[in-house]
């Protein structure tokens, strides 16, 4: 069996971006910007502080284009799920489903954190603001597609606002309500029926 080739320079360049990019996104979920330094990020990819300040002199500069890759991950993500409202006979729920995925998914707990983190830092939503509407053209295309596959024009839109902000603001909740007795409460198994419904009735209607 012969040897697996070796790696380029410019490959292990990559990989070691890639993981100190991933392991700002994590650091920003764990414990915002605050905790977000630049041995920390090195610690958590596994490579060591002059790596870390070779390839990103300055954490602000590591925090940007962090951003810019959470969001790229997010639109790859959401593009990868849409293929399955084309591979099911319950367009309706699956749609739900996926919103829901999303919604509760890391990708979208490290967005809200940075919101949050924006309220007070002028700079930071400036570097926001651009890959937001980004978000929200992908999004855009995102339902478009999904009233095709319920089979209804596209005056379906407000039923499907509806559903979308239904399902971010359970997505929301699930993350800051505190527990009771260590369980959450299961708000999503009693609105994703409804939910479902609500978009099965908005179709059947047009």
């Amino acid at each position: 069996m012969s040897p697996a080739p070796r790696r380029t320079q410019e490959e292990r360049r990559e990989e070691t971006r890639r993981k100190l990019l991933d392991a700002t996104i994590e650091s920003l979920v764990d414990g915002g910007i605050p905790a977000t330094t630049g041995r920390r990020v090195a610690e958590l990819a596994g490579v060591s502080r002059g790596a870390q300040t070779h390839h990103f002199p300055h954490v602000a500069e590591l925090i940007t284009e962090a951003i810019e890759h959470l969001a790229d991950r997010r639109v790859a993500t959401m593009r990868r799920r849409t293929r399955r409202i084309h591979e099911t006979d319950d367009p309706a729920g699956t749609l739900v489903d996926i919103l829901h995925e999303d919604f509760t998914s890391d990708l979208f707990r490290a967005v809200l954190k940075l919101w949050i983190a924006a309220s007070d830092d002028p700079d930071l939503r400036r570097h926001l603001e651009p890959l937001e509407r980004h978000l929200r053209d992908v999004s855009g295309a995102f339902l478009r597609d999904a009233i095709q596959q319920l089979g209804a024009p596209e005056d379906l839109a407000p039923e499907l606002e509806l559903v979308l902000h239904a399902v971010r603001g359970v997505a929301v909740a699930e993350l800051f309500e505190p527990q009771l007795d260590g369980r959450r409460i299961d708000a999503w198994s009693t609105v994703r029926p409804l939910l479902v419904e609500t978009l099965s009735q908005a179709a059947d209607r047009h």
